[in-house]
């Protein structure tokens, strides 16, 4: 029996992931980093600091200056996450609590911004646990963000459904034992194979709980 519902933010509560890609190519443009289209995806569902140390691999004190000029950029980078709010969230938060669901959060992004994204749209009332990527060594597809979320959730993974949309984070949750309900994407074309269930609505997931 489910009792719990762990949702990603970027691409499911907020549709963020098309601004972020045209934040960060503004980005590599000012600071002489060419990097195709098709590398711009795969940090679809990943953080900053693992996206530079797949950039620049060999060089660690570029990459520390490059992501430090990155988190400063971002200051001056103002995004409107009420405009890109998923509009089935709201009804399928007050579904799932209406059916004695608990609510958490489990998301690659700084805890600062996640916190932003849920007070700005008024739901940070629904989660009982914000989880960040930040918070560990390693972001996804390491399953320890799940796996943290589900044990202060005093749970067992049997117990969880993870709502994402990225590959990255579909396979950290299918790593910590977790079945993973795939918001299908209208911004990109993402490997979601290795999810449990498909969505094309968030609002499914009041039939799989």
């Amino acid at each position: 029996m489910r009792k719990a519902v762990i949702f990603d933010v970027d691409g499911v509560i907020v549709f963020s992931e098309k601004v972020y890609q045209q934040r960060r190519a503004l980005f590599f443009e000012k600071n002489g980093l060419s990097v195709p289209q098709k590398v711009q995806e795969r940090f679809v569902g990943s953080n900053a600091q693992d996206m530079f140390e797949q950039l620049i691999p060999d060089d660690r004190r570029k990459r520390e200056e490059l992501l430090q000029a990155y988190k400063e950029f971002r200051q001056h980078y103002p995004i409107d996450y009420k405009e890109m709010f998923n509009p089935d969230i709201l009804p399928t938060l007050n579904g799932l609590v209406n059916r004695g669901l608990r609510l958490a959060v489990a998301s690659s992004g700084p805890l600062k911004n996640i916190y932003r994204i849920l007070e700005v749209n008024q739901i940070k009332d629904y989660f009982e646990l914000v989880t960040s990527g930040e918070m560990f060594a390693r972001s996804k597809p390491n399953p320890e963000i799940y796996q943290y979320t589900v044990s202060h959730l005093e749970l067992q993974p049997s117990e969880c459904l993870v709502i994402e949309d990225s590959a990255l984070g579909i396979e950290a949750a299918r790593r910590a034992n977790l079945s993973v309900a795939a918001l299908k994407s209208h911004q990109f074309v993402i490997d979601q194979s290795q999810a449990t269930y498909h969505i094309d609505s968030t609002k499914q997931l009041l039939t799989l709980v």
